[in-house]
């Protein structure tokens, strides 16, 4: 093989700096890519829904509050199970529902559909609150019902 030629090193170095960098980026933009389709963006929510699609997603989502408003107390009786239990699901049905208003649009509504989903959609939100703390207080008068019971059984042991 002959020798390469002196003079014409300057080029080559530069031909292998672009070939390099060009490389560089074009792994760094796949990388990028990679990482960004699984840690990046949430899934994009479809397209928007129909109004008639909408009013039967909340009215989903009302089902479902109110078969947990007759399940026990969600600040737990007896056990932090059920208190956990009701945590878990109102984290997946508050997500559910802003999925919800964001495919439906509900968070500045354009008609008087999407206005009165979007009061309805308020309404579950007040709900639920009210649901959390009339649990939470169920659970402190049932405690309470507990500490008495308790106190009135160590009066009976103290005599």
């Amino acid at each position: 093989m002959p020798s390469r030629d002196p003079a014409f090193l300057p080029y080559r170095v530069g031909t292998y700096v672009v070939f390099g960098v060009f490389t560089a980026l074009l792994f760094f933009q796949l990388v990028r890519s990679v990482a960004s389709d699984l840690y990046g963006r949430p899934p994009p929510a479809g397209p928007p829904k129909t109004p008639l699609a909408c009013v039967e997603e909340v009215d989903r989502l009302y089902a479902q509050l109110s078969a947990r408003a007759v399940q026990p107390a969600p600040g737990g009786l007896e056990s932090g199970a059920v208190a956990r239990e009701w945590d878990d699901w109102t984290r997946r049905w508050e997500e559910d529902l802003d999925q919800v208003s964001d495919r439906c649009g509900l968070s500045n509504p354009v008609d008087a559909t999407g206005r009165a989903l979007s009061q309805a959609v308020d309404g579950l939100e007040a709900l639920r609150r009210e649901l959390s703390r009339s649990g939470a207080d169920a659970a402190d008068e049932a405690r309470q019902v507990k500490d008495a019971l308790a106190a009135a059984r160590s009066q009976l042991q103290t005599k």
